[in-house]
């Protein structure tokens, strides 16, 4: 008897977790009534939409929007999908990164996609793109008789306006690196991404500069060294001079350095001074 009534009351949970017992409520999107199986939540209770209308949402970014969205949000997005849509459908990617996962580059459309495992990834614009960040994230450290390595993962994180959403998802796992001694006496140890990766980094940091030149005509600058801040700022994705601490542009600037290195690929040279000069330009900001 005890175990049923245990049982019954599992069930119970179970069927009040998956809204049996909610009353039914309606959409907020097209006013449809709707049980409460047939809802999808937003921002716990706030508003709910039938299936049809969540349907609406690429699944890539479903869950954040559940958890974040308002109902302006979901609006602005389905505005945004319609404006952009026959932009987006020329996707037409040039540069692939990934194993576990793909990261997919229209350098020439300014356009990005990322795929998780199977799933087709959902198509955004550097146009969007607010913050973002490549880089390998360390775990663990194993050593072996022919030197230390260090295992992690490739990862990528996007902050967009438009569809308002953050993203972060792994692209390769398990990616071993060797490391070395940073000086000869040195107890701290370093390491160097991957040719391939570095690649990826650099063909998104292109287009992110790319994009940054493209705003530059709507910009209204009072004079030319206002402009060449908000370049710079652009290129080491700044918001403002507030954002700016010595150790961020140093690591910044330590990154797309790499990505573009001259030995890298000959036409990185002009890229590199280019990094180099925001970098002095930022740096001397700091200072004054």
């Amino acid at each position: 008897m005890f175990w049923i009534i245990v049982i019954a009351i599992i069930i119970l949970i179970i069927l009040w977790k998956m809204g049996v017992f909610r009353k039914p409520d309606e959409c907020k999107n097209c006013g449809k009534t709707i049980k409460g199986t047939e809802q999808t939540v937003f921002l716990e209770g706030n508003f709910c939409l039938c299936k049809e209308c969540a349907a609406k949402i690429h699944p890539q970014i479903l869950k954040y929007a559940k958890e974040n969205w308002s109902y302006a949000d979901y609006t602005d997005y389905l505005a945004w999908e319609e404006a952009t849509k026959e932009e987006r459908s020329r996707f037409n990617p040039d540069v692939t990164y990934g194993l576990d996962n793909k990261l997919s580059i229209d350098t020439e459309r300014g356009l990005f996609s990322f795929s998780v495992g199977t799933e087709v990834g959902m198509v955004l614009r550097f146009a969007d793109l607010t913050d973002y960040e490549l880089n390998f994230k360390p775990e663990e450290v194993k050593e072996g008789l022919l030197g230390d390595k260090v295992k992690g993962n490739e990862f990528i994180t996007v902050d967009l306006s438009a569809p308002r959403v953050y993203l972060e998802e792994v692209i390769n796992y398990g990616v071993k690196l060797r490391l070395r001694k940073k000086g000869f006496l040195s107890t701290k140890y370093e390491y160097e991404l991957p040719d391939e990766f570095l690649e990826a980094i650099r063909a998104f940091t292109i287009c992110v500069y790319i994009e940054a030149q493209r705003r530059e005509g709507t910009y209204n600058q009072e004079s030319q060294n206002i402009g060449e801040i908000e370049k710079a700022l652009a290129l080491f994705m700044y918001d403002s001079m507030d954002e700016v601490t010595e150790s961020s542009l140093k690591q910044q600037r330590n990154t797309l350095i790499k990505a573009f290195h001259p030995d890298n690929n000959e036409s990185n040279e002009a890229y590199s001074q280019k990094i180099n000069a925001a970098y002095e330009l930022l740096s001397g900001m700091i200072k004054k």
